[in-house]
């Protein structure tokens, strides 16, 4: 079985088109079912590293009754649209984090008082 990346693109289309459902375990590993049926399972790469943080310290909750859809299948196959592009994101933030530096600019290129 395949390992899919878990990357914005799957997350969006797990989230917005209608049939992709994700069950998970309680040590952290998610199987995702794609609407062929087909089914990926991902686990947590701190599994390696520290196992016993994977260990479940409590009892799962039952699943979801089948018979009523999640709320996330009402909303359709619609993506939210974006209200600015990632490039004016991008330029938004490095000019309020330009502002915030023009003080200690404009102080550090003071002739020296002489």
């Amino acid at each position: 079985m395949r390992h899919p990346r878990l990357c914005r693109k799957h997350h969006l289309l797990k989230t917005y088109w209608p049939g992709w459902t994700d069950q998970q375990l309680p040590d952290g590993t998610i199987i995702w079912t794609a609407p062929t049926g087909h089914t990926y399972t991902t686990r947590p790469g701190s599994m390696l590293l520290f196992p016993t943080l994977c260990t479940p310290t409590t009892p799962a909750p039952p699943p979801p009754d089948p018979a009523s859809p999640p709320a996330s299948e009402h909303r359709g196959t619609m993506m939210p649209k974006r209200r600015r592009t990632r490039a004016h994101n991008r330029a938004a933030r490095i000019h309020a984090e330009r502002r915030l530096n023009n003080a200690f600019v404009e102080h550090r290129n003071k002739p020296p008082p002489f």
